[in-house]
C-alpha cells in the first residue's frame, strides 16, 4: 500500500521521536533593540520624566520586600496609584542565581510625561527601570533553523512568531531547556495595563522580554506564549513551539507546564471574548500534543514556591491560574472564565474516537486468497490494521487517516519480502485507532492460517 505523505511523516516522528532542528543556511530578521534606563532609587517618594518612547516602568531590587506604589501624570491629571505585584519568584532554578527581584511591570499610559513612585518597607539595591524601544536593526544568523511545530499546534491557528514582534536574539543568555512532557498550562496576565491597539502588541511584547531579560536577569521571556485582548497568539520563549520549553512563569512549577499570558491587567477588566476563545485554543493545543483532557486534573511536585515547600505535591486542574501555586492576584479577572477555557479546549478537540464495527472476510487464509479487514470509526483519525503471528511478529499492516481502516491480506509474510507463505496457525488482528490526543481506540481478534493453496 502507498503511504500518503502525511501518513510518512507520522511513521517518520514515531521512529525518530521528537523532531529536531534541521540545517539551515542563513536567515536575516528586523529586530528593535530596547532603549532602557534603570537609576538609582530610593525609600520614599521619586519622581521621574518619561518619554513617548518609554512602554513601562518597574522597579527591583536586591534584598528585602518593599512595598510600591505608582501613578503617572497624563495630560487629563495624575492617575490612581497602582500597586505592582512583586514578582521575585518567578525564574526557575538555573536562572535565579543571576536573577534580581522585582514587580511586575507597569505599562506607561497613553501622553504620561512622569511617573511618582513610592518605595516603603525595607530593600537594598533599589533600582528604578524604563523600557521602551530603540533603534531598529537588521540582522543574520547562521546555522540551525527552529524546529517544526508540533502536530497539535494547528489548533492554535496562525501564530505569530519571535520574529513578528522583533525579538532580539541577542539579548538571550543561557541554553533553552526541555521537560519531557508538558502536564499542565498555567493561566497569567502581564498586567501593566489594557490601552493598547493591534498594531502596539509587538511593542508591549518587547518591552516585557527587555524588563525581564536585561533588568530582572531572567535567560529569556518568561511566557511560552502570550495571548493578546484581540485573540492573537505569539511566540513567547524561544526553543519551539511543540516543544516542552521550560519557562520561568510560575516558580515551583516551571518545569512540565506551559506558562500563557494575556497581555493586559485583569484586575482591571473582565477577559474579552476573543481571549477566552483564544486561551481554549491554547489548551487544546497543549492538550493535543502532550495527550491530556484539558478538564481534568494532574498531580505536580513543588520545586520550591511562595505558596507550596519543594516536594509538596499539589492536585492541580490541567488548565489552572497561576494563584493556584503562586501568592498572587494573577490572572485576576480571567481566574473565573478557567472553565469555560477548559470547556471551549475539549469542545475543539472533540469526541473520542471509537472504532464502531469491524468485519473480516476471507478467512481461514490459504495464501494467495486474500483474507480482508474493514473497520468503521465514528470520526476521521490516524489507523493502523496489522496481523501479528504468535509471537508476536508482524506480518501484515496497513496504515491511514480517514474514517475506514482496512487491511487485505494475501497470507504472505510482508517481513519476509512478501513472498513466504505464513506458516498454519492462530493469528491475531490489531485495529488502532488515534485522534491523538484521547487514549488509543483498539480493537482485536484471531484469524485461522490455514495451508497455501497450490494450483493444480
Amino acid at each position: 500500500m502507498r503511504l500518503s505523505r502525511r501518513a510518512v511523516v507520522l511513521l517518520t516522528a514515531a521512529l525518530l521521536g521528537p523532531a529536531l532542528p534541521s540545517l539551515a543556511t542563513t536567515s536575516t530578521s528586523a529586530v528593535v533593540a530596547p532603549a532602557i534606563r534603570s537609576t538609582a532609587l530610593s525609600l520614599g517618594a521619586t519622581t521621574a520624566a518619561l518619554t513617548d518612547r518609554d512602554e513601562l516602568v518597574g522597579v527591583t531590587w536586591e534584598s528585602g520586600a518593599p512595598a510600591v506604589r505608582v501613578r503617572f501624570l497624563t495630560p487629563h491629571g495624575w492617575t490612581a496609584f497602582e500597586e505592582p505585584e512583586d514578582d521575585s519568584d518567578v525564574p526557575v532554578a538555573e536562572e535565579r542565581e543571576r536573577a534580581r527581584a522585582g514587580t511586575e511591570p507597569v505599562w506607561r499610559p497613553t501622553g504620561a510625561s512622569l511617573v511618582d513612585v513610592r518605595v516603603a518597607g525595607a530593600a537594598t539595591g533599589l533600582r528604578l527601570v524604563t523600557v521602551g524601544d530603540g533603534e531598529r536593526r537588521t540582522t543574520r544568523s547562521f546555522g540551525l533553523a527552529q524546529a517544526d511545530a508540533a502536530e497539535g499546534s494547528a489548533l492554535l491557528g496562525s501564530v505569530r512568531t519571535r520574529k513578528d514582534w522583533g525579538a532580539d536574539e541577542s539579548l538571550r543568555s543561557g541554553k533553552v531547556s526541555y521537560a519531557s512532557s508538558v502536564q499542565a498550562v498555567v493561566v497569567h496576565h502581564t498586567a501593566g495595563g489594557n490601552d493598547y491597539s493591534p498594531q502596539d502588541v509587538p511593542r508591549k511584547i518587547r518591552a516585557d522580554y527587555a524588563y525581564h531579560v536585561q533588568a530582572r536577569g531572567w535567560s529569556d521571556l518568561g511566557y511560552n506564549l502570550v495571548v493578546d485582548k484581540y485573540g492573537g497568539i505569539w511566540e513567547g520563549r524561544a526553543g519551539g513551539i511543540g516543544r516542552a520549553v521550560i519557562g520561568a512563569h510560575a516558580a515551583g512549577f516551571n518545569t512540565g507546564t506551559l506558562g500563557v499570558s494575556l497581555l493586559g491587567d485583569m484586575t482591571k477588566t473582565a477577559p474579552t471574548k476573543e481571549t477566552v476563545t483564544a486561551m481554549a485554543r491554547v489548551a487544546a493545543y497543549a492538550g493535543a500534543t502532550w495527550r491530556f483532557d484539558p478538564t481534568a486534573k494532574v498531580t505536580l511536585t513543588s520545586k520550591g514556591s511562595p505558596r507550596y515547600r519543594s516536594g509538596t505535591k499539589v492536585s492541580l486542574g490541567r488548565v489552572h491560574g497561576h494563584r493556584d501555586t503562586g501568592k498572587t492576584a494573577c490572572p485576576g479577572a480571567l481566574y473565573d472564565r478557567l472553565g469555560d477555557i477548559r470547556a471551549g479546549a475539549k469542545a475543539l478537540l472533540g469526541p473520542a474516537v471509537r472504532i464502531t464495527e469491524v468485519t473480516v472476510t476471507g478467512a481461514p487464509v490459504h495464501a494467495p486468497t486474500p483474507m480482508v479487514v474493514r473497520a468503521s470509526l465514528s470520526r476521521t483519525a490516524a489507523w493502523a490494521v496489522e496481523v501479528h503471528d504468535a509471537d508476536g511478529a508482524i506480518v501484515a499492516r496497513a496504515t491511514g487517516e480517514d474514517r475506514t481502516p482496512h487491511l487485505e491480506w494475501n497470507g504472505l509474510r510482508a517481513d519476509l519480502a512478501g513472498a513466504v507463505p505464513a506458516q498454519p496457525g492462530d493469528y491475531t488482528w490489531h485495529v488502532r485507532a488515534d485522534d491523538r490526543w484521547h487514549p488509543v481506540a483498539t480493537r482485536d481478534g484471531t484469524v485461522q492460517v490455514g495451508l497455501p493453496l497450490v494450483p493444480l
